[in-house]
């Protein structure tokens, strides 16, 4: 999207006006509205009330060339109730305009209440390219309403016979938790128009985790994914990896502090191998250990634009031969070693968290190899024999266990 120029700008931007009654705003409703072929509105940082909120929706209804919304931080100090009828306001005039293609509403902890107030604008307006919802105190309730307003949005393309045309989606810090990954999974599925999602710190978990990217895979255009601060452990690593061969134009991976793990962690460096097109991954703080760096450093060699790499945090030593082949790597690229951040904080593995990962290993070996006995074995009840060689199964793990072999 081309710059908007500063004469087609309105902005009260970060003067911190509190705006209560629609005589607090007469004065600046009166310049927007005498303001000819406005194409972004910035009322960020101020506080706008109920009634300041419905004399704003009157004047943007007729500002039908206005192409982006900056609403961020505009409810500071107001109750729920206020922001609902705030909401449903602005978004009721927002919904008029056919120019519309970018809304931020971030920073307004609107939660649930707010959520609904502008599920019926997503839903219709079909136009809409860029949708900033940060820090909105979402919740799972909240999280699944705007999920599902996006699935009704795409219903509409698909009824108006037109593609859908969002393509980017910031929801960070909304405690979406995994409550409200399906219905994400789902929209995002139908979407396919999305080129970047960007759901760091909202407590999701590996299952969350999974059904998201699971749904993102259908987006082949995806460029940038962050992640960022949630918990992928083994499920949700191996569910990232398989979707990452769908993304042939990633540019920007951010699963840092995500706690991928040893194996998880390699099995996502390895797809990324045939991601040509990154430009930044950040893998910081993932308990990925020194065999997972040494396969970074043969993927490396095929990642050949790259331009910022993160692994602060992990367990390799920072002086390590895998570090120096992780740098060897990028110099035959012609990469500059200085793209790789800072090692100052490197973990370091205690004899308990390697007898813990020898045990999860173990139960991970014994639960692959009951899943393929399940997919042989024959119907019907056990015999005496198969209990046997269960109970026998079990007695040896107890046994390797005490003696930590």
């Amino acid at each position: 999207m081309t710059a908007i120029p500063a004469d087609r700008i309105y902005t009260l931007e970060g003067k911190g006006l509190k705006l209560t009654t629609a005589e607090d705003f007469a004065p600046y409703l009166e310049e927007i509205h005498a303001f000819e072929n406005l194409e972004e509105l910035r009322l960020n940082g101020n506080t706008i009330g109920a009634e300041a909120a419905k004399a704003l929706a009157d004047v943007l209804r007729v500002k039908t060339t206005l192409r982006i919304a900056t609403l961020y931080d505009i409810f500071t100090s107001r109750l729920k109730d206020e922001v609902k009828e705030s909401v449903i306001a602005i978004c009721g005039a927002l919904s008029e305009l056919p120019n519309l293609i970018e809304l931020n509403l971030s920073d307004n902890a609107f939660g649930p209440l707010g959520a609904e107030a502008m599920s019926g604008f997503l839903s219709k307006h079909t136009e809409l390219q860029v949708l900033r919802l940060n820090n909105n105190g979402l919740g799972i309730h909240g999280g699944t309403t705007i999920a599902e307003a996006l699935l009704a949005s795409q219903a509409e393309c698909e009824r108006l016979g037109k593609e859908p045309s969002l393509h980017t989606i910031i929801c960070g810090r909304n405690r979406l938790e995994n409550g409200s990954a399906p219905a994400f999974a789902k929209a995002f599925s139908a979407l396919k128009s999305l080129r970047e999602v960007r759901m760091p710190q909202n407590g999701i978990r590996p299952e969350g985790i999974a059904e998201l990217v699971g749904g993102l895979a259908n987006n082949t255009k995806l460029a940038v994914l962050d992640l960022q601060d949630n918990t992928f452990t083994h499920s949700g690593s191996a569910a990232l990896a398989e979707a990452l061969a769908k993304w042939e134009e990633l540019e920007i991976l951010n699963v840092g502090d995500c706690l991928l793990g040893s194996t998880g962690g390699r099995l996502v460096i390895e797809a990324l191998k045939d991601r040509i097109t990154l430009k930044n991954i950040n893998l910081q703080y993932n308990e990925i250990e020194q065999d997972g760096a040494i396969a970074l450093a043969e993927t490396l060699r095929n990642l050949k634009v790259l331009e910022s790499l993160e692994l602060n945090g992990n367990r390799f030593d920072a002086e390590s031969n895998a570090v120096e082949l992780i740098k060897a790597a990028l110099s035959e690229n012609d990469i500059d070693d200085d793209i790789l951040g800072s090692l100052s904080d490197m973990e370091e593995i205690t004899d308990n968290e390697e007898e813990e990962e020898e045990e999860e290993e173990e139960e991970k070996e014994l639960d692959e190899e009951k899943d393929k006995k399940k997919e042989v074995a024959p119907t019907g009840p056990k015999t005496s024999d198969d209990v046997l060689e269960d109970d026998l199964a079990d007695l040896v793990s107890q046994m390797k266990k005490q003696l930590n072999v």
